[in-house]
């Protein structure tokens, strides 16, 4: 059974929430007390919540961090009377503790606006308390061993044309095959490697064997493959001569293989950014600047790095549908590329709305979870013959 629980000061709009959910098929309670809204939350276990950010004696922001620590799995609604950006502003600082949100409910708000909101998806056999999940921890010397063991294998995710839905490339993904813990995402060894100096040899390892694949069965196909580089890469000042060789012994042209470096490391030290961004474009190969939009880079260094690419940060994708905010700032971004003459690729499309959203803006490519998650070499070889030929 899906319930709903709020938490408010008003009566009259605590009335109008508990009626509206009713009528969707909700139980429905609310209150104004906080150690009340707790208890019913560890007791009742409701499955979705609205929260008033601003109450007397309350911070919105501190039941948030609460509902955390509890591990709440409840659809969390944020609702404000001080205006749609605070609103969105507490939505993110939600999702930046796990906690998941369909979105915000202005005041004044609407019957219809609150029925959009309980109608997202939730597993109603599901605890409103979770257990918290442990990232898998590794020491070095079991990076080390990987390294030697050449257990770093590349996965890759498609990338399409926003305007004609076919795929035009795939972007190389860092994955541990562990021997114990199967495979690992990059959350749970890169900052080791950084710490540890070892993450330019498994770059190195991710570059060579989706170059060399790639080339094995897709070399006189259309398809462009995207490398991530280590933000340590800018200072080997060779690396451009050794990817040229790799490129050459894979029978892969450099203008069809994208290097996709962060903003935080390519502004960190422009000058050997400049430098190694620079010996790459004379050997053909294409640029793009990752994650843009969550560094602190100036439009000056922008323009003068000879990046071919901006890649619009998932966070700002992703967050598009909800957050008007995060609609204009999507929209900027692939603006701004375009008029540098940059070709704009946004990450983080979870489904069709954004992608729509992302033709309308002018976005040339897209990449996520709606067009499909990172594979294996082997099922993308599959999901590339099955694949639809337009999203």
């Amino acid at each position: 059974m899906r319930r709903l629980l709020t938490i408010d000061d008003d009566p009259a709009i605590c009335r109008t929430i508990d009626l509206v959910a009713r009528t969707a098929g909700f139980e429905a309670c609310s209150t104004d007390d906080t150690a009340e809204f707790f208890r019913l939350v560890r007791l009742w276990r409701p499955t979705h919540l609205v929260l008033d950010l601003v109450m007397p004696g309350l911070d919105g922001l501190d039941v948030l961090y609460r509902l955390a620590e509890m591990g709440t799995t409840a659809e969390v609604i944020v609702t404000s009377g001080h205006g749609l950006r605070v609103a969105e502003a507490a939505q993110r600082v939600a999702k930046e503790l796990n906690l998941s949100s369909p979105g915000v409910l202005p005041k004044p708000f609407t019957p219809q606006q609150l029925r959009s909101l309980l109608q997202s998806p939730h597993d109603e056999a599901a605890p409103a308390i979770r257990p918290r999940r442990e990232t898998k921890k590794v020491a070095r010397h079991e990076i080390v061993s990987a390294v030697e063991e050449r257990e770093f294998v590349a996965y890759f995710q498609p990338k399409i044309d926003c305007n004609s839905g076919e795929v035009t490339g795939l972007e190389a993904l860092a994955r541990w095959q562990h021997p114990q813990k199967g495979i690992l995402t990059p959350e749970h060894f890169i900052p080791q490697a950084e710490k540890s100096n070892l993450i330019n040899q498994i770059s190195n390892q991710i570059a060579e064997s989706a170059l060399l694949w790639f080339g094995q069965h897709y070399r006189d196909s259309h398809l462009e493959i995207a490398l991530n580089l280590s933000g340590r890469a800018i200072t080997l000042p060779n690396l451009a001569d050794t990817l040229a060789e790799l490129c050459d012994r894979a029978g892969v042209a450099p203008h069809r293989v994208v290097l996709e470096v962060t903003e935080t490391y390519a502004m960190a030290d422009p000058a050997a950014a400049l430098a190694l961004l620079t010996r790459f474009r004379m050997r053909g190969f294409q640029l793009s600047i990752d994650d843009f939009g969550i560094g602190y880079s100036s439009l000056t260094q922008l323009a003068q790095l000879p990046f071919s690419e901006l890649k619009v940060d998932r966070s700002f994708v992703a967050a598009a549908r909800e957050s008007q905010e995060s609609r204009k700032i999507v929209a900027a971004l692939i603006g701004l590329a375009r008029s540098l003459g940059l070709r704009a690729t946004a990450e983080g499309v979870e489904d069709e709305w954004t992608l729509k959203l992302l033709r309308e803006l002018g976005c040339h490519s897209a990449q996520g979870y709606f067009i499909a998650q990172p594979m294996c070499a082997c099922e993308i070889s599959s999901w590339l013959k099955k694949a639809p030929k337009a999203f």
